[in-house]
Order: C-alpha cells, then structure tokens, then sequence
C-alpha cells in the first residue's frame, strides 16, 4: 500500500520556481534588484526580497478507506508568501506601490493555475497585508507585505 505524502513541499517549490520566472523587476528603480528565495534571506538582501516561507497545514479524514491509503485524508494548508522591500529616499508611495504590485503579481501567478501545476485540487489567495514604516537607521522607506495562499488536496 502506498501512502500519500504531503504536496506542500511541491507546491512551495512550485510558488518559488514560478516567482522567479515570473515577478518583474521594479520599473521605477533600475538600482534594486529582486531575490526571491525560500524563508529567510540571509546575508544577501537585495531591494526587493520575495520569501515562500510558512506552511501551516491541518489534517482530516476525507473518505473511509478501510486501508487508510490514498484518498482517505485531506489536507489543507496555507503557504505564506513575505514580501519585503527597502528604498532609499523618502517615497511612501512608491515603495507601498512596489509592494501591491508583487502582491498582485503572486496572486495572479496562482489564480494562472490555480492547481498549482496539478498539485492541488485547489489553490487561492486568501489575504494579505501591507505596510511600510522608516527604517531603524531612518536611512529610507521599509514595506513588509505578507500574502497567504490557501491550498487543498486529498491524500
């Protein structure tokens, strides 16, 4: 009997791989560049930074299968997607723009395919948040967006 793994891993990897062949560099500002990565960055922190991070995943029962085999759990989880930018200067509105604008585009990469390349049966944005601030050394604009992506399989 062949038990089903968790499709998170895949669909992270999926978010990643698609963030990098898909989000722009900003328009606006030729000097910042865009790392997208999973979790935290570490030492390279470029202008822009797009993290596939956070999974928060619960388990059900979907069907009885005598076996407990393939189809007898569904899992539901929620990816969540940080993004996080700086600019020098003191432009609130730009750097809030950039940041709706990557949100936008995440969005549109998983409602593109929302099966997450036949991951999942189901795959959406359920929220995000944004919001800019100076930053600690009062040296330019900070945007800490956040975008959740909830997704659906059976296994």
């Amino acid at each position: 009997m062949t038990i089903p793994n968790s499709t998170a891993p895949a669909a992270r990897r999926y978010l990643v791989e698609q963030c990098t062949a898909q989000l722009t560099l900003d328009p606006l500002n030729t000097r910042a560049s865009l790392l997208v990565c999973y979790d935290d960055p570490g030492t390279n922190e470029p202008g822009d930074i797009v993290s596939i991070g956070r999974i928060a995943r619960t388990i059900n029962p979907n069907s009885m299968v005598g076996s407990g085999g393939a189809g007898w759990l569904e899992e539901q989880y929620t990816v969540t997607v940080t993004i996080d930018l700086f600019r020098g200067g003191d432009d609130a509105q730009a750097i809030f723009e950039r940041g709706a604008l990557l949100v936008d585009q995440v969005c549109a990469i998983v409602r593109a395919d929302p099966s997450l390349g036949g991951l999942v049966l189901v795959a959406r944005p359920i929220s995000s948040e944004i919001e800019g601030e100076w930053d600690e050394k009062h040296m330019g604009r900070h945007v800490l967006a956040t975008l959740e992506i909830h997704c659906y399989q059976r296994i």
